[in-house]
């Protein structure tokens, strides 16, 4: 499995870098991540249940359990903003497990996915999913922050930072 070490570690840190977003997305006014906000999907809202529910999606396909139907993934994405953190915890931890017990040949092979006219391979799809994942977080940041909202970085290294730096228990 060496070969999956930099995907489950990118998969890490999507989840490190998601629960950032969907936590501080939870802690502003409704009315703020319902309004209109250009430069995303539509809303702050949208954009994070849209973010989640495409991660699901792709989580199932890649389990090969049966595909969701749009409507399921549309009742899915529907949750109030304080509902997706624990999921999305959730979520990533599934993904880890699927590399983690995934082989090279099941990664090379077609995942299907209904809305694509061509092929793409199941670690295409998990590429997808990062990719994905980190311009709705983008968009989200980037709007929450021109509304005056102190927003997180969330390079790599600041989540490696983050786990080594000695807790305040211990000094």
């Amino acid at each position: 499995m060496p070969e999956l070490i930099d995907l489950l570690e990118l998969f890490r840190h999507n989840t490190w870098a998601n629960l950032k977003v969907f936590h501080l997305a939870a802690q502003q006014p409704a009315a703020a991540v319902e309004a209109a906000a250009p430069g995303t999907r539509d809303t702050v809202l949208g954009t994070l249940a849209h973010l989640a529910s495409v991660e699901y999606a792709y989580l199932r396909m890649l389990q090969r359990r049966p595909f969701a139907s749009i409507e399921e993934v549309q009742r899915w994405a529907a949750h109030e903003l304080s509902w997706f953190p624990e999921q999305m915890g959730q979520i990533g931890q599934d993904f880890r497990h699927l590399l983690e017990t995934s082989t090279p040949e099941q990664l090379d092979q077609s995942l299907g996915v209904p809305w694509f006219p061509f092929e793409v391979t199941a670690r295409e799809g998990l590429r997808q999913v990062l990719s994905h994942s980190a311009q709705h977080r983008s968009q989200v940041l980037s709007w929450l922050s021109a509304q005056g909202v102190a927003t997180p970085d969330l390079d790599y290294v600041l989540m490696l930072r983050e786990e080594r730096a000695p807790s305040t228990a211990e000094a």
